[in-house]
């Protein structure tokens, strides 16, 4: 599924920069640049939305080609700065300014205005704007981090402390999120003295080169019950063998320490209570059956507690848990992440796949919390959508 979006969204791209690169090459000749300069800013504009997925495609068709049991990656700071920052800038900045320019368009056709100075200044001024205010709350926001206190209430007698679980996911870790920036975040998790660690999955981005590392940062934050994980889609991408990924990452985990869970529960006894949790696989490369998710549930009945952790959380999984789980813990949307300016607001993409983006949701008798996760997938940085950790206390 996850394949067919990505060439919705490049079709979209293709065609969309294709239509903005044409009306910002009339409007800059309508403004005075030569026949050469227009030339220039074509196959500019061109290379800033195009030159990157050329090289990323050949880049991956190569490494089949050649049998290789990696992909080519391209986090160091030379590919960074010089392909991937101004692909995902240009294309951003395309996407907000194109409702403008359709517009202005509509307009100018209905009043058979042509490309004078007047239409050519209306149509660049979007771009120039949107070129200062996307890059410019960017950098404002890089880094940002919310920690958020939730505090869910369990129909049962009262009686022992609450419970204190602190979920975390989607570090991602590799140049971008680096051992550093992860390390100072578990850091302060396990400054909360929690009861229980459980995470949402995602511990590298791409490639085998920071398993060792990711698997070090999960086990930074000790608790009594200790640190469990669900697989997350990019724990999938360290090799082009996805088994080999999973099995890599998994035995990295499980030498620092921390359990990475396969549609099975875990039990814990907390001051007399029974707490189970359910570790659910559900993500694009490898998504529980039914029959999984039914089986999983059930298990999950006649605990005093009743928690289900999944990477990636849809309506249908939701729906089947309503009420038979106190509490669901998911991960894999990163808030949206990247949340295009549409008019006046900026949109979540990822509400195309699911109704459950970031923050807490009610279903039923059954909490929902989606963290927006710590690091960053494909796009090396966040948009109006800074990162969450989820501090939670069940409380009887």
């Amino acid at each position: 599924m996850w394949f067919l979006w990505l060439a919705l969204g490049l079709a979209l791209v293709t065609v969309a920069g294709l239509y903005t690169r044409r009306r910002v090459v009339d409007a800059a000749g309508a403004l005075g640049l030569s026949s050469r300069g227009r030339v220039a800013l074509r196959w500019g504009i061109a290379w800033l939305l195009f030159g990157y997925p050329a090289i990323m495609f050949a880049t991956v068709a190569a490494s089949l080609a050649l049998g290789r049991d990696r992909m080519g990656g391209f986090d160091g700071p030379l590919a960074t700065w010089a392909l991937v920052y101004p692909f995902f800038l240009a294309v951003l900045i395309v996407v907000q300014a194109l409702p403008y320019l359709l517009i202005i368009d509509a307009v100018a056709r209905a009043r058979r205005i042509a490309m004078g100075r007047g239409r050519a200044v209306a149509t660049l001024a979007p771009i120039v704007l949107l070129a200062i205010y996307t890059p410019a709350r960017i950098v404002w926001e890089r880094g940002d981090l919310r920690w958020r206190h939730h505090v869910v209430h369990v129909a049962r007698p009262p009686g022992p402390p609450p419970l204190r679980v602190a979920f975390v996911a989607d570090f991602q870790q590799d140049d971008h999120t680096d051992a550093a920036r992860a390390a100072a975040v578990m850091g302060r998790i396990a400054a909360q003295r929690p009861d229980l660690v459980l995470a949402g999955g995602d511990w590298i981005n791409m490639g085998p080169d920071h398993i060792a590392a990711a698997a070090r940062t999960a086990a930074l934050a000790p608790s009594r019950y200790g640190t469990f994980s669900v697989r997350g889609d990019h724990d999938h991408f360290a090799y082009v063998d996805r088994g080999r990924s999973i099995d890599a990452v998994t035995g990295a985990l499980r030498a620092a320490g921390v359990e990475m869970v396969h549609n099975a529960v875990r039990r814990f006894e907390h001051h007399g209570r029974t707490v189970a949790v359910g570790f659910l696989t559900y993500s694009y490369p490898s998504r529980a059956s039914t029959a999984d998710i039914e089986r999983l549930i059930g298990e999950l009945q006649g605990a005093d507690v009743r928690i289900l952790v999944t990477h990636q959380l849809v309506a249908d999984v939701a729906a089947r848990a309503r009420d038979r789980v106190d509490l669901i813990l998911a991960a894999h949307t990163h808030g949206g992440q990247v949340n295009p300016l549409l008019g006046l607001w900026h949109v979540p993409l990822a509400r195309l796949e699911t109704p459950y983006v970031d923050g807490r949701y009610q279903l039923g008798a059954t909490t929902i919390i989606v963290t927006a996760g710590v690091g960053y997938s494909i796009v090396p940085f966040r948009y109006a959508s800074p990162g969450s950790v989820e501090l939670v206390e069940l409380v009887w």
